[in-house]
């Protein structure tokens, strides 16, 4: 990848003119402007949109601004690597036939020199997580994807606006969970014992960053209170909101 590489997770586009959606697709366009500037990398950890579901012909409206600066950052030389998040796993080429986005179902793995990188989504990872991990193999199960796509998208999206909104309500107290940061460190630190550096976490829209001697933990934030991006470049890691980046 080339460097810097700036990661962004939890932006929860939304495909209707939600009160302050033109305002943050104006924030995100002018990161890639930047990211374009430096000649960068775009790795996405998850939920950059707040759903969505590959209709293959009959796409959701809405999300047009977003994927052409997507596809205008890619003709431009920029690689795009896309985790896929709860709200946007259901992608089945879209985003690469687009967007050129290499895409990642599960966990992202690379090195940048010698320093092993892991960037995952993070939901279901928390110990006590069981009704959430079951649910998740339902919802990705090849029959409810396939009884999903017979719903027509205007009825789909709107049943996934329901959804969504639940879940909102329902990752709302993890930012202040300490369960959550205690799950989180446990899992970060199995992946330090199988030689991983360095883990990048989303999901909970938290932000920092967690040093353990040569490894540390990050925290991805989201695109809707911190604006948060997370840089790795020649000089190590550094984490800024949009306003110190601009």
């Amino acid at each position: 990848m080339n460097t810097p590489v700036y990661f962004i997770s939890d932006n929860h586009f939304q495909f209707f003119n939600y009160y302050n959606e033109k305002y943050r697709r104006e924030l995100i366009f002018r990161l890639f402007e930047k990211i374009k500037e430096t000649k960068g990398t775009l790795v996405i950890g998850g939920d950059f949109l707040d759903f969505w579901f590959d209709y293959r012909k009959n796409q959701i409206q809405g999300y047009e601004s977003i994927f052409d600066a997507l596809t205008d950052l890619n003709l431009s030389g920029i690689e795009i690597h896309y985790v896929l998040g709860n709200h946007d796993f259901w992608d089945f080429g879209y985003f690469c036939d687009k967007f050129n986005a290499k895409v990642y179902p599960e966990n992202l793995e690379f090195s940048i020199g010698n320093e092993k990188i892991l960037v995952t989504h993070g939901d279901g990872l928390l110990k006590n997580d069981y009704g959430y991990r079951l649910m998740k193999k339902i919802i990705r199960h090849p029959i409810s994807i396939f009884l999903f796509g017979l719903l027509r998208t205007k009825i789909g999206c709107k049943l996934a606006s329901k959804i969504s909104k639940t879940s909102r309500h329902f990752n709302d107290g993890y930012n202040e969970n300490a369960d959550v940061v205690d799950d989180i460190t446990n899992f970060a630190h199995s992946q330090f014992n199988k030689n991983i550096d360095t883990v990048l976490v989303g999901h909970y829209h938290r932000i920092g960053i967690n040093e353990f001697h040569k490894n540390r933990l990050i925290w991805m934030g989201d695109w809707i209170k911190h604006f948060s991006v997370t840089i790795r470049d020649d000089k190590g890691w550094r984490q800024l909101n949009w306003e110190e980046i601009s």
